[in-house]
């Protein structure tokens, strides 16, 4: 999971720089021609191309929408929004797959756990600051594509033991890259040589992405899995201040601790 959010910061960091020359939907859908190849590669080493065929196909087609809705909401968001901000909010997604293990999964969740998902999401509270902040609209884009995020986390659960990690690879990709194509037609703009890479970078990482993703789904329990989401922020951070010059007030670098501190609580406490 760590690694899976390497590469999740890869992806913000070059869609933000992209995100200001082309469309939301233009960016999925280069993903999604340059994340093919590479999870057709995992998908042959798992098993061969025939263990990407799944039976379930209402459940390859709910999870294909969700991840068009995860990468619609969180690009859209990020033209418009600091880089650092757009990932604090989308660390509320946390919360809701620890929540979901319990309602959906009926995993048991101890109760510092559940502390320790408040402290993250007071942290992000207090990183916000609500109220002392001009509000944008976009922000409602990312806290969209977070509930998309976290449904697509506890599929991957629920579908643990039937489906295979390459079968839960693939089937997201083809459909919110065929929405992006359709939205894209007309409105196609050639990219630079240099962004070429940063193209290649959004869809190579994904790819990677949503596998290590899976895998760790697979392998571990989400309640235990979901904090180490936050580690994202390291990463994100670290880049927004190299590229952009992002650098955090006392109140950010104050809730930025407590998220951190509260996801190592979710994850080293007891049930």
């Amino acid at each position: 999971m760590l690694f899976a959010m390497f590469l999740g910061a890869c992806i913000d960091v070059a869609v933000k720089a992209l995100a200001s020359d082309y469309s939301t939907s233009q960016i999925v859908l280069l993903r999604t021609l340059f994340a093919l190849p590479l999870v057709l590669l995992f998908c042959y080493y798992q098993g061969g191309l025939q263990s990407i065929i799944s039976p379930r196909w209402r459940w390859q087609l709910y999870r294909g929408l969700l991840t068009a809705g995860l990468n619609f909401g969180f690009f859209y968001g990020l033209a418009y929004i600091p880089l650092v901000t757009a990932v604090l909010l989308a660390y509320i997604s946390p919360v809701i797959i620890v929540l979901l293990s319990y309602f959906v999964l009926k995993e048991r969740v101890g109760s510092q756990r559940l502390i320790g998902c408040a402290l993250g999401v007071l942290g992000v509270v207090f990183v916000l600051r609500p109220g002392t902040m001009e509000w944008h609209p976009a922000m409602l884009s990312i806290l969209g594509s977070s509930v998309c995020w976290a449904l697509l986390s506890i599929s991957n659960r629920q579908l643990a033991g039937l489906e295979s990690t390459a079968a839960l690879t693939f089937h997201t990709l083809p459909i919110s890259g065929l929405l992006a194509a359709i939205l894209t037609a007309g409105h196609w703009v050639e990219p630079q040589h240099a962004d070429w890479l940063l193209f290649a970078i959004v869809g190579i990482s994904a790819g990677g992405l949503h596998f290590f993703v899976a895998l760790a789904y697979k392998s571990a329990r989400a309640a235990t899995i979901a904090p180490l989401e936050y580690s994202n922020l390291i990463f994100t951070g670290a880049a927004a201040y190299l590229f952009w010059q992002e650098v955090p007030t006392i109140a950010t670098m104050i809730g930025g601790l407590a998220i951190l501190a509260g996801g190592f609580l979710a994850v080293r406490a007891r049930d």
